[in-house]
Parts: C-alpha cells; sequence; structure tokens
C-alpha cells in the first residue's frame, strides 16, 4: 500500500557571525532527502577563513541523493561515493594527506544523514547517518516514538571539560586524535573528510511509520528545539498548512525565534548555532 507523503524544508542561518555551513535536499521526483552540516574550519585572527566547509555539506547532499536514486546502491556504496567526491573536493582545494595540519589547513568536512522509503515496504524510511545530524519521529499527539543517538555531543561536552590551555590544542586533539580514528583505545567520531575510516562510522536502519507520524531529519542545531512540545506541534501544523513554502518557513522562523529566551533561561546550549530540518509527514 502506497502512503501520501508531504513534505516541507526549513534553514536559518546562525547568530555567530560565520558561514551558514548546512545544507539540505529532498528530491522531488523520489523520496529521497539529505542534510549535512558542515564542520566549522579554524578561525584565523579572530575571523572565520573564506573557504567554508559549507562546499563540503552540498557535495554530501548532491552526491549521496544522486547515489539513492539507483535501487542497486546500498547506504554503504552511497555513503562511499559521497566521501570520494569530499576527497576529491579536498584535492581541488590542494587538501591531502600530505598537506592537511588539522587546524588553519584542516580537511573540508561534513557529517550528513540521508534517507529513502523503501521499494518494497512503502511507509518504511531507511537511512544512513555518519556524526552528529539526527533523526526523530514522533506521532500525530507529538508524542516521540524514535530518535538517533548524538554520540558526537557526548564526546563534545568531554572535549569542553578536558582543560585545554587553548585553541589550538584543543582543535588539534578533537581533529587528529579523536576524528575517524576507529582503532583508538578511547571513544572516537566520524565525519565525511574523505578518508576511507570516515565509513568505519556509518550507522544504518530503518523505521516503519504509521499514517499520522511525522519524520525530521536535522543538523545539530535543531536538537535543543526537539524535545519542546511546542515546536514539535508547529512542524505538524506547517506541514498541514495549504500555505506556500515561504510562508510556512517564516512561521517556522519565527516559532523557533520565540522559543530561545525560554530554552536559554534552562541553560540550553548551541541555540545559537545553524538551524537546518527536512520534515515529512504520513497522512
Amino acid at each position: 500500500m502506497e502512503c501520501a507523503i508531504k513534505a516541507i524544508t526549513f534553514m536559518q542561518g546562525n547568530t555567530k557571525a560565520k558561514p551558514n555551513e548546512d545544507y539540505l535536499l529532498a528530491l522531488p521526483d523520489h523520496p529521497i532527502c539529505a542534510v549535512a552540516d558542515g564542520v566549522s574550519r579554524s578561525r584565523i585572527n579572530g575571523n572565520y577563513p573564506e573557504l567554508s566547509s559549507a562546499c563540503a555539506a552540498e557535495q554530501f547532499c548532491n552526491t549521496i541523493t544522486a547515489a539513492l536514486v539507483q535501487p542497486d546502491h546500498s547506504f554503504f556504496s552511497s555513503f562511499l561515493v559521497a566521501n570520494v567526491a569530499i576527497a576529491e573536493l579536498n584535492y581541488s582545494y590542494g587538501i591531502t594527506r600530505e598537506t592537511v595540519d588539522y587546524l588553519h589547513n584542516d580537511y573540508l568536512t561534513c557529517v550528513g544523514i540521508a534517507g529513502r522509503f523503501s521499494n518494497n515496504y512503502p511507509r518504511r524510511f531507511e537511512y544512513g547517518y555518519i556524526g552528529d545530524c539526527g533523526m526523530l519521529v514522533y506521532d500525530a499527539n507529538c508524542v516521540p516514538k524514535f530518535l538517533l543517538e548524538n554520540r558526537v555531543d557526548i564526546l563534545e561536552q568531554f572535549r569542553e571539560e578536558w582543560g585545554f590551555e587553548d585553541e589550538k590544542e584543543k582543535y588539534i586533539s578533537w581533529r587528529y586524535m579523536l576524528r575517524n580514528n576507529p582503532n583508538a583505545p578511547y571513544m572516537t567520531y566520524g565525519a565525511l573528510t574523505g578518508e576511507i575510516s570516515a565509513l568505519h562510522y556509518l550507522k544504518t536502519g530503518y523505521v516503519d511509520l504509521v499514517p499520522g507520524d511525522t519524520l525530521i531529519l536535522f543538523s545539530d542545531g535543531i536538537y535543543p528545539f526537539i524535545f519542546h512540545r511546542g515546536f514539535r506541534g508547529k512542524v505538524i501544523a506547517a506541514l498541514k498548512d495549504d500555505e506556500d513554502g515561504s510562508s510556512v518557513r517564516s512561521s517556522l522562523g519565527a516559532c523557533i525565534v520565540a522559543m530561545i529566551p525560554e530554552l536559554d533561561s534552562k541553560c540550553v546550549k548551541n541555540l545559537d548555532d545553524d538551524k537546518t530540518f527536512i520534515a515529512l509527514h504520513i497522512d
């Protein structure tokens, strides 16, 4: 039995005076979508460099959705293709294993999630992800049913409380020791740098949806908001709204802005980051 799917997309820039490095893509003719978050490069003399990882996020979304359109492409092979494309992107800017310094000449990098509806089970949504882009499923009453684990957030908390003496030491440790280092005898994480070791961190799975369910693929800037019932309800209302896309996005943006003081008063962090999501509703 086929299912009717309605989708909306949303992007809102950060308030950190840095480039918006999120990207999303939802294919209009296929039930396939992707969200990516480019990893910010180190500031030079207090300013973010002109070359940002936004291009890596865009490369990921464009490449992986093109791969997932092909039924013979698994999520592993699709992420492999996307990771190779990011390696080629880095090479075009002269960033290679020989030149990378994990500081000012670090890889152009992103984390990302992608998904598609199964050909065999129309209400089954298959997904794959690396890093801290996430996915939430909740029902018509805004009750959460499924949420992906965010291991990167846990490691970031350890990093921030480690007691590094300077930013250089912190980020070289984060990128050289912990990123894409699966054989290390301690907790590590993955990101799409073009290094083959990134694929060790690919997580895949599926969720079976029922009518009334809402599924959100999001960058980590949306993570603080998903726990608020008001946000989840606003997304459902937006998905049912017949207004044009720009009006829906404006309404959602106003909702998020209105929630920030409340969440800030509760010491919720990461309220000033890029905010990007794709929401799907099952009728």
